[in-house]
């Protein structure tokens, strides 16, 4: 700690990385690209209001009884600023159910718990940002302001439900609409609004360090559980977690902000370290004594999933290895807590827990693995037994509604190309397969219940975000949000400078095909060679290229001169779990020679100059663009954002999954693993002029990853890199100063070195 303080002094009081190397060169773009006259992006018009992209509904939901569509939505002043909206499934017409600031009256104020939450949970908007349905469809529920509301649909007004000094978080309410339940002070509650909204506490015993009801940091982080508590369908029972996080090492994280200094004592682990220790209870919905199920002899384990059978007879839970190579779905009597192993799935890689639980009324389910290589559905009956369902050289991204009746799964995934994503039907025997959805793009479905009609949304690289109704057999009901492209659109000034990418595909070392995207500005001259960036994200669990709306900062760089690529290179997701392969024990390796693949694929282009080259990559994309600069020459300069420089720094679900556990004596350990996937093994390379970006309150990716970085450049003597630090911001930025700032800071770098007057 004394170390890191040292290194903060220096930062704030020697100009060689203080203020002087923050400060950007003011370099002017050069000339637009396009025809003359065209209007041009801004960083300050990417951020404007409203939203290039148009009007965007969030969370669309058909109401259980079919008559109308819920979303959350911005305003066109404020699109971060979200209101509860209806429309009516006969007109199309909108409404707005519930104002966010006039019910609130004042300026929201979350709780550190809070932010917290939605900061792991990637939500950006404010005012109502979730919501949900009581299964008669005459109330909604939602969370705000630290209280919980209802919207009732008979008397059209919203009534406050908990008004108390604390903050209540993960707010639901039960599927016959009688109970609410939340979280406060690391303790869950529950309100009987057949009793006026009489509140219970369920669990007890909650401290500074023992939390009930709630999701450890790297579960909620890395394996997408941001819950820590399931009530039965039949509203008997809830199952929750509790966490005892005094194993876990304190990182003494200092936050600056604006307006002053603040010490986090945050419990981080560590790859390597300890993490907390987990239990499940259930307890009846009356209270009384929680039962603690069993989980098994090894406490080491991740809590990774907990779902209810139909009838609630049934809680099944699916325990995750600490090396992440075995899952196991245990079946549980809530009234005993005795549990049996149902099923097991293990991997020599690691496993992929991505959900896809869907409950049937045999009492089976069905599950979605990647056992064969790629993710598929496979049905479950009551014994353990399994059938495979769907088959292919293709993944399923998501069940999305299941017809017990029809016998007929619809689900999304895609079945041609990885760049697109479509809607599907499949009879339960596999038989009958049909794509619903049409034309080429990205598209997304929310089914109402019985799966009569679903929401349809769709996006590709010429048309913004679009949200319209369908039947179940993929015909169009309604609009909801054409969204059209139209003379009114806030994209309409910047239509004729817009630049359709090309896809395509390169061959890594061993022969597979990794998809690209390329930027091309229309005004590039015969003979003429233009400045390339690349943008580089290259880790596990993530695609970047598809044939979707929204890479606008993409088309910004067009606007300035610049050729933009980008490449998924082996590890991304999407492309089956054999692609991702490629990156076990092999992070800094694998994707390094993979993005050379495509540098040398830019400057092989007549219109690239391979002199002026730069590459910019956010998280895991500002590893890569420290490992590129580092080992390879392809690059003049680069800009790194919240990078993680040394993997020892980062969390153990994470890391571990990858690359095993650094300690040497355990059985997961791998060696050199670590040391060659840090940074600073290849630090000797990092001679090129580089930009490092990073929010001062980051808890993600922690800011030591890059007060490391700039200790080890300041004591070998090197000035090639400028650092901008962002008091307050933590790994997605929020304030919107800040993105306008981060943003121009990284044009004007690029502009500067690769464009100069």
């Amino acid at each position: 700690m004394d170390d890191i303080m040292k290194i903060l002094a220096s930062l704030l009081l020697i100009s060689g990385f203080g203020l002087v190397a923050c400060q950007s060169e003011q370099a002017s773009a050069p000339s637009a690209s396009g025809a003359t006259g065209e209007t041009q992006l801004s960083v300050e018009i990417l951020h404007s209001d409203p939203s290039l992209s148009g009007p965007r509904l969030s969370r669309p939901k058909i109401s259980p009884d079919g008559r109308m569509v819920s979303v959350l939505q911005g305003r066109d002043d404020d699109a971060t600023q979200q209101d509860l909206w209806s429309y009516d499934l006969q007109t199309g017409q909108g409404k707005v159910l519930v104002s966010s600031t006039d019910l609130l009256g004042a300026p929201e104020v979350l709780s550190a718990e809070e932010k917290n939450r939605r900061e792991r949970a990637r939500i950006r908007g404010k005012g109502i940002v979730s919501y949900s349905w009581d299964e008669k469809g005459e109330q909604i529920l939602f969370p705000l302001g630290g209280d919980v509301y209802t919207y009732n649909l008979v008397d059209q007004t919203a009534h406050q439900i908990t008004d108390t000094e604390g903050f209540e978080t993960d707010a639901r309410i039960s599927q016959s609409g009688r109970y609410v339940s939340y979280v406060r002070g690391n303790e869950l509650y529950i309100a009987d609004m057949q009793r006026g909204g009489r509140e219970r506490q369920l669990s007890y015993g909650a401290t500074d360090l023992i939390r009930n009801a709630t999701a450890s940091f790297v579960v909620q982080e890395e394996l997408a559980r941001s819950t820590g508590y399931w009530m039965s369908p039949n509203e008997t029972h809830i199952a929750y977690s509790q966490i005892d996080e005094s194993p876990v090492a304190i990182e003494e994280r200092i936050e600056f902000g604006a307006n002053g200094i603040e010490n986090v004592a945050q419990r981080y682990p560590f790859a390597g370290t300890d993490n907390v220790t987990v239990k499940l209870g259930v307890v009846s919905i009356k209270g009384g004594r929680t039962k603690w199920v069993d989980l098994g002899n090894n406490p080491d384990i991740y809590l990774a999933r907990v779902y209810w059978s139909l009838d609630g007879s049934t809680l099944y839970v699916g325990i995750l290895s600490r090396d992440h190579k075995s899952f196991k779905m245990l079946e549980v009597n809530p009234l005993s807590a005795q549990s049996r192993l149902l099923f097991e799935e293990t991997s020599s890689t690691w496993i992929n827990v991505r959900g896809g639980f869907n409950a049937l009324e045999d009492g089976g389910f069905l599950w979605s693995s990647e056992r064969d290589g790629f993710r598929h559905i496979y049905r479950y009956a009551k014994d353990g037994t399994a059938q495979q369902i769907t088959k292919g050289n293709w993944p399923v991204s998501r069940v999305e509604c299941v017809d017990e009746d029809t016998q007929t799964i619809y689900f999304s995934g895609w079945q041609d190309t990885p760049l697109e994503r479509h809607i599907f039907k499949v009879g339960f025997d596999g038989t009958g397969m049909t794509q619903l959805s049409k034309g080429a793009g990205v598209h997304g479905a929310s089914f109402a219940k019985n799966c009569s009609a679903y929401i349809g949304t769709f996006s590709n690289t010429t048309t913004p975000p679009q949200t319209r109704v369908f039947d179940n057999k993929g015909e169009p009901l309604i609009w909801l949000n054409e969204n059209a492209l139209d003379d009114a659109h806030p994209y309409a000034p910047y239509r004729a400078s817009h630049v359709a990418p090309q896809f395509g595909q390169l061959e890594a070392d061993d022969g597979t095909k990794m998809d690209y995207v390329l930027y091309k500005p229309t005004d590039i001259k015969p003979g003429e060679r233009r400045p390339a960036i690349t943008l580089v994200y290259g880790g596990p669990g993530v695609q970047r290229v598809s044939n979707a709306w929204g890479n606008l900062f993409a088309q910004l760089l067009v606007d300035k001169g610049f050729v933009v690529f980008q490449l998924d290179n082996r590890g991304a997701t999407n492309r089956g779990k054999e692609f991702e392969d490629y990156l076990y024990r092999s992070m800094g390796n694998t994707e390094v020679k993979d993005q050379s693949v495509g540098a040398e694929f830019l400057k092989r282009l007549r219109f690239v100059d391979p002199e002026r080259m730069g590459i910019y990559g956010w998280s895991y994309g500002g590893y890569m663009t420290l490992h590129m600069l580092a080992q390879t020459n392809h690059y003049q300069v680069g800009v790194s954002g919240a990078p993680v420089t040394d993997w020892a720094l980062y969390d153990t679900a994470y890391t571990e999954r990858y690359l095993g556990n650094p300690n040497e004596t355990d059985p997961n350990y791998t060696k050199g693993a670590y040391e060659t996937a840090s940074v600073f093994a290849h630090i000797d390379g990092l001679t090129e002029p580089f930009l490092l970006i990073h929010g001062m309150a980051d808890d993600n990716v922690v800011f030591r990853h890059s007060i490391k970085l700039m200790a080890e450049m300041q004591q070998s003597g090197r000035h090639n890199m400028r650092v901008m630090t962002y008091p307050g911001e933590k790994h997605g930025f929020r304030n919107k100063a800040n993105q306008i700032h981060r943003d121009q800071e990284i044009l004007n770098f690029f502009t500067a070195a690769l464009q100069p007057e």
